[in-house]
């Protein structure tokens, strides 16, 4: 486990009172750095926490990256609480369900992600799709600019009975009863904290016996691959990263692995057997970007097969939030330029990502490149407007990838014998 140091370091009174919880949180404890003893909560006071320290507000990190430091909670899973009891809880303490992602409340552990419906296409225009996913962390050791999950890291540590409601919940899948791959865990780089935590094994291991399911196990920004290289995954988990240029790890990505260090552990998991994908997510323009781009595209496929790429630029900032969270001249000027020039009454999303245009040109350069050097990998695009799929469908239709079929990082059908995936290696 990567050593983190903490501003503040609680055990939910649930975990304190389990024994198993209790020698998860001792073997991770060395680890996290505190000066004086963990306090134990309970509910009234978790709650009193989360809104003493606003943790409901997580701001980005910026360029006072290196200064952020999180408040670490043990907490634990109460998948076992009935309807009753979770309203009862809700009434009594609702910051811990406001930001119901954040999983304060102990749920959310095996939860259906709605983005990519029929309804959720329709309001926000926007090319997904949802699935059961897998979650048991909020928070992070990287302070990437772009982000916040450096401010909390709320941990589940009743790991036993977390696996087995999602044993017993891959038993019911009634929102998409055909799912195959399941994503564990968007809210962390989860091989940070091992193996001292050992969801990853868990996991691996339940998988490894689910005929035709898939874990995706989400790597990030990390290197920390070894203690997984001997693991009986039997093909059945997927390792997936989020590869950058050189400048984009040095610069805006803090105490991430480089993009050469991403690349040599991804090719450690290929040679164990383990499929692997890549995520160029967020991609930022800056000043170079696209020779840097086609450098590590060309790297990449030097050293691995992956057997799908799925890209996405960097979103969730206006022009004056690049302003102030990177240093003048990083960015591209034109993509400061394009975000500078849009409209006051244009749409939110758009106001925070940049416009068609400047994300279509970025796509260019990697879909060009992609084609040239491995012309069956797959692409995909995360999160993209309708509109920018019709723009770029002849490079899409040459790859059998369609907004209404395709194959992604995470999307539920991604895996198994998919002709795409297949054809990529």
């Amino acid at each position: 486990m990567l050593p983190v140091k903490a501003r503040g370091l609680y055990i939910k009174k649930e975990a304190a009172e389990d024994p198993r919880s209790m020698a998860r949180i001792e073997r991770m404890m060395p680890f996290v750095h505190y000066e004086g003893e963990p306090e134990i909560l309970d509910d009234a006071a978790w709650h009193d926490l989360v809104v003493r320290e606003d943790l409901n507000r997580l701001r980005q990190h910026g360029r006072t990256a290196d200064e952020v430091e999180p408040i670490v909670v043990f907490n634990q899973y109460l998948y076992h609480h009935t309807p009753e009891e979770r309203e009862r809880r809700r009434q009594a303490y609702p910051e811990l369900f406001r930001m119901g992602h954040l999983q304060y409340a102990g749920y959310g552990g095996f939860d259906w992600r709605h983005s990519g419906s029929d309804e959720y296409r329709r309001t926000t225009g926007l090319v997904c799709q949802p699935a059961y996913a897998i979650h048991s962390f909020w928070g992070c050791h990287f302070r990437c600019a772009y982000c916040n999950l450096g401010n909390i890291a709320n941990v589940y540590v009743n790991l036993e009975d977390w696996v087995d409601h999602i044993r017993e919940g891959l038993r019911n899948l009634k929102n998409s009863p055909s799912q195959r791959l399941f994503q564990w865990d968007n809210g962390t780089d989860n091989v940070c904290w091992e193996p001292e935590y050992g969801g990853t094994k868990l996991l691996v291991d339940l998988f490894a016996h689910e005929p035709n399911k898939y874990l995706e196990l989400y790597v990030g920004k990390s290197d920390n691959v070894d203690f997984l290289l001997n693991y009986d995954h039997r093909g059945h988990t997927t390792c997936c990263w989020s590869l950058s240029t050189e400048t984009q790890a040095r610069e805006m990505e803090k105490r991430t692995a480089s993009m050469e260090a991403r690349i040599a552990s991804a090719r450690k998991c290929q040679e164990a057997g383990y499929p692997v994908r890549i995520r160029f997510s967020p991609m930022a323009p800056t000043t170079g970007w696209e020779k840097e781009m086609r450098h590590m595209i060309q790297r990449m496929f030097e050293e691995i097969t992956p057997e799908v790429l799925t890209i996405e630029p960097l979103r969730f900032s206006n022009y004056e939030g690049l302003r102030r969270d990177y240093p003048e001249g990083l960015i591209d000027p034109d993509f400061m330029e394009g975000m500078r020039t849009i409209p006051a009454d244009a749409p939110d999303w758009d106001k925070r990502e940049f416009p068609d245009h400047l994300r279509i040109r970025m796509y260019r350069v990697v879909l060009d490149e992609v084609a040239r050097i491995s012309p069956k990998t797959p692409v995909g695009l995360c999160r993209e407007k309708r509109r920018v799929w019709d723009a770029l469908r002849d490079d899409f239709t040459r790859m059998g990838q369609y907004p209404d079929n395709y194959v992604c990082n995470c999307g539920p059908a991604s895996a198994g014998a998919d002709k795409r995936l297949v054809g990529a290696q």
